[in-house]
């Protein structure tokens, strides 16, 4: 019982934690950066073709470039948290974007809200084996 319990919880994690993982893209082309849909809010990490990382939140997304604030820094970034950034799109070399999507979160908790109901009503139709 107290396994079943236990296998629920990390199916339930894992399904939660699917739901803003990070996609990593290399972009050819500025038309290709553009077609990701980046819009204000999101969150993006940037290796610029000068071999730079930042990882920042988008304020403004202009024809050409990225406007945004640096965020709490990953390994090998040099840039403090606040720092204003612009990010041309012909000096991406690959961008790793970070977006919670509001459905995917829904169903998520959905499962999660289904498995633990199934759970509780597991040990009811349990049928005890004759001796």
């Amino acid at each position: 019982m107290q396994l079943d319990r236990r296998l629920m919880l990390v199916a339930a994690a894992c399904v939660c934690t699917a739901c803003a993982t990070p996609r990593s893209y290399a972009p050819d082309a500025a038309g290709e950066t553009r077609q990701l849909k980046i819009g204000v809010g999101d969150e993006i990490r940037v290796v610029t073709t000068d071999r730079d990382r930042l990882s920042f939140k988008v304020e403004q997304v202009r024809e050409d470039r990225f406007i945004g604030v640096t965020v709490e820094p990953h390994a090998k970034e040099p840039r403090p948290p606040g720092t204003a950034v612009e990010v041309p799109y012909a000096d991406i070399a690959m961008i790793e974007v970070t977006r919670l999507d509001a459905r995917t979160v829904a169903a998520a908790a959905g499962y999660v809200l289904f498995t633990v109901g199934l759970g509780a009503l597991a040990p009811v139709f349990v049928v005890p084996v004759p001796p």
